[in-house]
């Protein structure tokens, strides 16, 4: 459904380009194809928003990133205090929605804002699906070439 596969050679500046579309595409397909996700968002390990898909209903793209390393920083603290191992999701709960980060296999993470009506065990299973299929493809190249493009776009 979300296929990415890595290309084991070099990549030319389109190809490059081409990957980000893909990746950026596979984001808007899973906020479009699940009912009440709003805002799909990667941002690197050290803070940098990478890619995002989201709709009018999302906040101002300087605000995902913060919010999302700040909030997975609370759930690591938070674990460590109370020495319960690994955090597998960290999850706020709100009037109007609810924000789920998760963490993927390169230390990124996949933050994703959902309407509260949404069906948590539904968007928890999508999302483990979704950063299983592309925790593979998120090589340095590619995390590099996402966060370039990134940095274009501002």
């Amino acid at each position: 459904m979300y296929a990415i596969e890595p290309s084991p050679a070099p990549r030319s500046l389109t190809q490059g380009t081409d990957k980000v579309r893909e990746f950026q595409w596979v984001l808007q397909k899973f906020q479009t194809d699940l009912p009440g996700v709003f805002d799909v968002a990667l941002v690197s390990a050290d803070g940098v928003l990478l890619a995002r898909a989201s709709d009018a209903k999302a906040p101002a793209p300087g605000l995902v990133s913060p919010i999302t390393s700040g909030l997975a920083a609370l759930g690591y603290a938070a674990a460590e205090l109370h020495d319960s191992g690994a955090v597998h999701r960290t999850v706020l709960e709100m009037q109007h929605s609810i924000l789920v980060v998760v963490t993927v296999s390169d230390g990124s993470l996949l933050a994703v804002a959902a309407d509260t009506g949404t069906d948590r065990a539904v968007l928890g299973y999508q999302m483990t699906r979704l950063v299983r299929r592309v925790g593979h493809v998120l090589t340095p190249e590619l995390r590099s070439t996402l966060r370039d493009h990134a940095a274009a776009a501002d």
